[in-house]
């Protein structure tokens, strides 16, 4: 009988610490794609080298997130730990270049997606290639700080209870 008590006593103790063990906390991340006047698109037409909005899938790993849309932004609620964020252009599998974030718990990081290109001086050949980075949430609000929420229909399903539903760029650091 005293046997049987200890076991259970040890497999409730076991049961309520596991979970409190398992949790690592939250951070935000907040992603967007850079987003081009008139005056910028006339200027990139002429210009031989210069950034473009990203507009393909933004991935966690092996996961996908979100289709980026040019002048948008998504904040997601990640679990702390390292991140392998990768913005491969025209593709539904996961890029070869990766920002790899770790995520605080608390924290809150701002990333740009935007593409490079390099026209053709001689031929008009435009060339992209996805590019990714971690700015300062200063940089981040200066570009993106009137920017709009990304549309719901851009994000996987299976993500979706990990997204920010604020209408408007996050200011916390």
């Amino acid at each position: 009988m005293n046997l049987r008590i200890s076991h259970l006593l040890t497999l409730t103790l076991a049961a309520v610490s596991v979970p409190c063990l398992a949790q690592t906390g939250t951070g935000s991340v907040t992603f967007y794609s850079i987003g081009l006047s008139a005056r910028d698109e006339l200027r990139d037409a002429v210009v031989p080298v210069g950034a473009f909005p990203f507009t393909g899938w933004l991935f966690d790993g092996d996961h996908r997130m979100a289709h980026a849309q040019p002048g948008r932004f998504l904040t997601f609620h990640l679990p702390a730990g390292v991140h392998k964020f990768t913005v491969p252009y025209r593709s539904k599998a996961p890029g070869k270049t990766a920002l790899q974030l770790t995520v605080e718990d608390g924290g809150h990081y701002y990333v740009r997606l935007d593409a490079k290109y390099i026209n053709g001086v001689i031929l008009p050949i435009m060339f992209l290639d996805s590019r990714i980075q971690e700015v300062s949430s200063d940089q981040a609000l200066q570009q993106a700080g009137k920017y709009k929420r990304i549309d719901l229909k851009r994000i996987d399903p299976s993500v979706r209870a990990e997204l920010d539903a604020s209408p408007s760029l996050p200011t916390e650091n």
